[in-house]
């Protein structure tokens, strides 16, 4: 469902059509052998394929782990795009214990995918059909991409209470994260910032990132993301600043606006007592942004997985 902004007056956004698709911009698995049988026939076969150089290159180890390799796809040009795989065996049992793949989904796309499948068949019996089955989910990041949006263009209500990290740049807001790094978050901000911090070239219009990252699974197997509950679900954008609500005096709501350009929504009604946060909190609430509809977005997520082939547990040998 194509949406559109219409341009008004600054703070605003430039009129664009958004994308109604989620996308997986991280995702961090683990995968331990389901027998003790596997686990020594996949010890056997990455043994044998360690210095192929045409299969790896060197990686980080991690914590944990005696092996750190990036799995070479032809696709991927770029190093750092390359999946990272780390492995942690035991020397004595001849046997891997637990093998960790980080990558970004959305970098590699369908034919990276498919690459993907032809190395881990290289290691494991049955390629990414067997990681999709055994492996657990430890981070995903869902994101939206908000092309032509500002950062100033809108606000986000929370549901709930929660640890809010703002950062600036000569006053303008870039980013800002709601929740603790450890646990789930949501983190909004502006991509073309980002990127010209580290010095990489950006060309076309400002882009607002929403991302929700995920650590808090519940040990959700890989091949039943299809099922991942709507991370977006009951995320209220809201316009910036509406009209003030009837009986509220001007100058008021002008001083409140104020407050919500320095500290943000959340932080600026925390600020007031019960009553008038009640009230202002139920009037932004009602001036959603029109084209935010997370129900509608998240329509394309099994479809997203179909094409990336992801969570499938059936692949071509």
């Amino acid at each position: 469902m194509a949406v559109t902004i219409t341009k008004k007056k600054p703070p605003s956004n430039k009129t664009e059509t958004l994308p109604n698709s989620p996308f997986i911009d991280k995702i961090s698995i683990v995968l331990k052998p389901h027998t003790d049988e596997t686990a020594h026939e996949i010890y056997m076969a990455l043994f044998q394929t360690l210095d192929d150089h045409t299969l790896w290159a060197n990686g980080s180890k991690g914590t944990g782990f005696q092996i750190g390799k990036r799995v070479l796809l032809p696709s991927i040009v770029d190093f750092k795009r390359l999946p990272l795989l780390q492995v942690a065996y035991g020397k004595s049992s001849k046997k891997v214990e637990r093998i960790r793949l980080e990558f970004v989904p959305v970098d590699l796309g369908p034919m990276g995918m498919a690459e993907l499948h032809a190395a881990m068949m290289m290691i494991v019996p049955g390629g990414w059909e067997y990681v999709a089955s055994y492996a657990h989910v430890t981070r995903i990041d869902v994101t939206v991409d908000l092309p032509g949006v500002r950062m100033d263009g809108f606000q986000f209500l929370p549901k709930q209470a929660s640890t809010t990290t703002r950062w600036t740049l000569n006053g303008v807001l870039q980013n800002v994260a709601y929740g603790k790094p450890k646990g789930n978050q949501t983190l909004i901000y502006n991509r073309k910032t980002k990127r010209l911090s580290k010095g990489q070239s950006w060309d076309g219009v400002s882009v607002v990132r929403i991302e929700r990252r995920l650590v808090s699974l519940g040990g959700m197997k890989l091949h039943a993301l299809s099922s991942l509950p709507n991370p977006f679900a009951g995320m209220v954008l809201t316009k910036n600043m509406p009209a003030a609500p009837v009986g509220v005096d001007e100058g008021l709501w002008s001083m409140f606006g104020d407050s919500v350009q320095v500290r943000g929504l959340k932080d600026a009604l925390a600020l007031l007592k019960k009553e008038r946060r009640t009230k202002f909190r139920k009037h932004m609430t009602a001036h959603p942004l029109p084209w935010w509809n997370p129900d509608e977005i998240w329509k394309n997520w099994q479809p997203m997985l179909a094409s990336l082939k992801i969570a499938s547990t059936q692949w071509p040998g």
